[in-house]
């Protein structure tokens, strides 16, 4: 599998989040089951937007539970911030993820698969 890292700043102002990143990868997106888990840190931390919570997130992160992408799509509208975690995106029971997306202190994403065109996609979109 292939990386493609950038910052959670781009370098033309525009902040980027967990919901830009799975907004980009419709349609495929939606209809993968996906993991939390927990960052190279140790734990999963996200912060909310005022007024909402994100301990759904925490608490599922390690579990192995799986939701729909579109699921998670609809969720992260109230996230802020994802400070430290991991989105694993599995193709129907699979038990490799096609697609992961990593978080590390709040400031960089990774996004790793072997589809080659959705690294193209998002070089583009997030590559400045």
């Amino acid at each position: 599998m292939a990386r493609f890292a950038f910052r959670y700043v781009l370098s033309d102002g525009r902040d980027v989040h967990l919901r830009d990143i799975l907004q980009l990868l419709q349609p495929r997106g939606d209809p993968a089951a996906w993991e939390l888990d927990h960052g190279e840190e140790g734990e999963f931390w996200a912060t909310a937007t005022p007024g909402h919570d994100v301990s759904w997130a925490r608490a599922m992160a390690g579990t192995g539970q799986r939701l729909s992408g579109e699921t998670l799509r609809a969720r992260t509208d109230d996230v802020l911030q994802v400070i430290t975690g991991e989105f694993q995106a599995f193709e129907g029971s699979a038990a490799s993820p096609w697609l992961m997306v990593r978080v590390f202190d709040s400031s960089v994403y990774e996004i790793e698969t072997a589809d080659e065109a959705v690294l193209a996609l998002a070089r583009r979109h997030f590559g400045g």
